[in-house]
């Protein structure tokens, strides 16, 4: 890179229309090395990116990370490794690409709708997925907020029997622990109202128990009921 120069791609971001504007402006380098400049990209990244395309790989394409991604059909499941044929161009939003000038050729050649497992074997190519960036992991916690509020809404609508008797079950439980404890700590002679209050405890504690067992059998039971009749249809 003998410098920077700053272009404007009036089309989608895909590796290989990308490929094409960079073909048509600068033409063939020895080495072309692209950052798209958006709301994700940090100039604190540009020394650790610039670092990563110096591995002397005739294609080096960073994706975002899957939860920035502003394409609506994301493919990976979250966790899952990017691998060479985890995404079409048309399917990940890049954020940093590096090519000899030969790949940079080859990749303006590629359609859009292939992956980069598609190029050809003697080229060497490597594909990452960049870490996620604050505004993603913020969209992720709310993914994951939103998807328990309605796991929620379910157990409140079919009334779920881990929710009509697992929480009264641990509510009941964790109240006799308390109450069993605060008469163990009062020591000294026991009167009837101490006594009392010990059976009280007692009866509360074994409630929550036995709350808590028949929601996991009724639970048991329910999956059980729920598989033979998939088994039977």
């Amino acid at each position: 890179m003998a410098g920077g120069t700053y272009i404007v791609h009036d089309q989608d971001s895909h590796a290989p229309l990308l490929a094409r504007t960079l073909l048509d402006t600068v033409g063939e380098c020895e080495q072309t090395v692209a950052i798209g400049l958006d709301d994700h990209w940090k100039l604190r990244s540009l020394p650790h990116q610039v670092a990563l395309t110096r591995a002397g790989h005739d294609i080096y394409i960073a994706f975002k990370h899957r939860s920035d991604s502003e394409k609506v059909d994301v493919p990976l499941s979250e966790g899952e490794p990017v691998t060479e044929g985890s995404y079409t161009y048309s399917q990940a939003d890049i954020s940093v690409m590096c090519m000899t000038g030969e790949g940079l050729r080859i990749l303006a050649d590629c359609d859009v709708n292939t992956s980069p497992a598609d190029l050809p074997e003697e080229m060497d190519v490597r594909i990452i997925e960049l870490d996620a960036t604050p505004l993603g992991r913020q969209r992720e916690s709310l993914t994951s907020a939103s998807r328990f509020a309605q796991f929620f809404y379910w157990m409140l609508e079919s009334k779920h029997p881990l929710l009509l008797f697992g929480i009264p079950g641990i509510t009941f439980f964790v109240l006799g622990f308390k109450m069993a404890k605060a008469v163990m700590d009062i020591g000294g002679p026991h009167d009837t109202v101490s006594l009392g209050v010990a059976l009280a405890a007692f009866a509360v504690t074994l409630v929550g128990v036995l709350s808590l067992v028949a929601s996991l059998l009724l639970y048991g039971i329910g999956k059980q009921i729920d598989k033979i009749q998939v088994e039977q249809g």
